[in-house]
């Protein structure tokens, strides 16, 4: 449950410095943003432009600030649907695998929430499960340097998580994120 509220308190501190930001008279976006992953075979995925500060826009998001990573969805009434939050280590390209092994400073949560506003909550950091997340690439153009044009945090993941209660394991399949960088 901690973990569901961290992510939560990420996204929504994304949201409210987005709001902050947004009170400018520039209306541009920072560019198209995009993320996707099966989760048991169904698809899940977004593309949008992101707004300058990096808040929630067009349905989702996909922000990297300092080593977290944040990807969400909202359904059609602007709830939250969909939430990935995961923390890195340190700030660099390269492979990341978390399990139980992991630091206690790395995490990889999972939350979807269907039309009912039911949560289901997987983490990846857990005893027989592993999630493996490469970042490719990262800009050094961040929105602190160019907010109109932060530059992207590219990789893909892939693997298993557990659910909150301990009673099933779920799939990851063909993940990828294209995130804005905002720090």
């Amino acid at each position: 449950m901690k973990k569901i509220i961290f992510v939560l308190s990420i996204a929504l501190l994304l949201v409210s410095c987005s709001s902050d930001s947004n009170n400018s008279s520039s209306s541009s976006t920072s560019g198209v943003y995009k993320w996707g992953f099966k989760l048991d075979g169904v698809l899940y995925q977004w593309e949008g432009n992101q707004p300058a500060g990096g808040g929630t826009a067009a349905g989702g998001q996909a922000t990297y600030s300092t080593n977290s990573l944040v990807l969400n969805k909202t359904n059609s009434s602007g709830l939250l649907n969909i939430s990935v939050g995961i923390i890195f280590p340190t700030t660099s390209t390269g492979n990341f695998v978390f399990n139980s092994s992991s630091s206690s400073q790395t995490q990889f949560n999972l939350t979807v929430i269907n039309d009912n506003q039911e949560s289901y909550e997987y983490y990846g950091i857990d005893d027989g499960v592993t999630m493996n997340v490469n970042i490719s690439s990262l800009s050094n153009v961040t929105f602190l340097t160019n907010p109109t044009n932060p530059g992207k945090v590219i990789g893909t993941f892939f693997g298993t998580v557990k659910s909150a209660d301990g009673s099933s394991i779920a799939t990851i399949t063909e993940g990828y994120f294209e995130a804005a960088r905002l720090q």
